[in-house]
């Protein structure tokens, strides 16, 4: 299952006719490959004459796929695996890694450890998304806990990394899309790319506007139905959409639904009434622990935080069918006329 809320972009908006456009004859040059767990998606819709289009898609696969290797926790190689395997000892990881790790650890500071990069332990005692997902026992859980605490994440001046509790393991799957995202954004604006769309397993990140210049129409996924159903339409560009919710990789056990979010105080998943929450922000990395971290804050405080954050636009779900949205977004974001939600107030 895709770690984040798959957020459908509408195939009007996206694949139809604005292709089609007066004075826009290109046809859209789509690339797809399963990397960081997921499935990645790169639309490329506008460029630059004489531009090489499948290289681009090609590179930036590649940029994602060597990302992957040294990001991920499911790659023993891993530069994260060796950080988790050093422990207090230290290791000294490439410079990318340390910039999404001191990326993380801001998010965290920010967030009084509601995002907590050093979960890692918790999040495979649980095992959610994987075929061996199970309830853990009071004394797993209770033994995990105590190795949550980012600020036991040590970097020295030289940029080695030490974990000063034992059995510590960090786990950068929370921002590690949203970093690959970014850059390859970067990397497909310095080749000239001018509207393009980077789907990291439901991480969207737009790049310009439609080739029309009109706002892409996208389609807020509604938490209680299939995949594919809106609850809402959000007219943006050049933003990265994301959506942590309850609903993408759970399991089911004694009729309990079991979600991902893990609250550090309990180690059980987050129950605060929050069934989804959606980030609108220019950078993919930041509006990825952004998710979590409000999902985490709940309602009341989540939005109250959300209101604060300089160009961070935000929708939140709850167990009612109410929605909240920031006020930045009261001309930008509507229901769907047969939603079954209410927008507050």
């Amino acid at each position: 299952m895709i770690n984040r809320v798959q957020l459908s972009l509408l195939i009007s908006g996206v694949l139809g006719s604005f292709f089609s456009c007066e004075g826009h004859n290109k046809e859209p040059q789509t690339g797809t490959e399963t990397l960081l767990g997921t499935a990645c998606v790169i639309i490329l819709n506008d460029w630059e004459r004489g531009t090489d289009t499948a290289e681009l898609l090609e590179e930036s696969f590649d940029l994602i796929s060597d990302f992957e290797q040294i990001l991920s926790v499911n790659i023993p190689d891993s530069d994260v695996s060796r950080i988790n395997r050093a422990g207090e000892e230290g290791f000294r990881p490439d410079d990318l890694v340390l910039n999404v790790l001191e990326s993380a650890l801001k998010i965290a500071d920010f967030s009084a450890g509601l995002f907590d990069p050093s979960i890692g332990a918790l999040v495979n005692l649980w095992g959610i998304g994987t075929d061996h997902s199970a309830v853990p026992e009071d004394n797993e859980l209770n033994q995990a806990l105590r190795t949550v605490d980012y600020r036991k994440i040590k970097i020295d001046q030289d940029g080695v990394v030490s974990l000063m509790q034992d059995g510590m393991r960090i786990d950068l799957g929370g921002i590690a899309k949203g970093y690959a995202a970014d850059r390859v954004r970067e990397y497909l604006l310095t080749k000239g790319v001018t509207s393009a769309i980077i789907n990291l397993g439901g991480n969207v990140l737009l790049c310009g506007s439609k080739p029309s210049g009109d706002p892409w129409r996208i389609g807020i996924q509604d938490p209680r139905e299939p995949r594919g159903e809106y609850l809402g339409i959000l007219k943006t560009d050049d933003r990265a959409i994301v959506t942590s919710g309850i609903y993408e990789r759970y399991f089911v056990e004694d009729g309990i639904h079991y979600h991902h979010i893990l609250d550090k105080k309990n180690g059980y998943p987050v129950q605060n009434g929050v069934i989804s929450t959606t980030i609108i922000h220019k950078e993919s990395m930041i509006a990825d622990g952004l998710s979590t971290a409000l999902f985490a804050m709940g309602v009341e405080r989540g939005m109250a935080m959300a209101e604060t954050l300089a160009d961070t636009s935000v929708i939140m779900v709850d167990e009612n069918n109410v929605v909240y949205i920031t006020e930045n977004l009261r001309n930008t974001f509507s229901l769907t006329s047969d939603s079954a939600y209410s927008l507050y107030p």
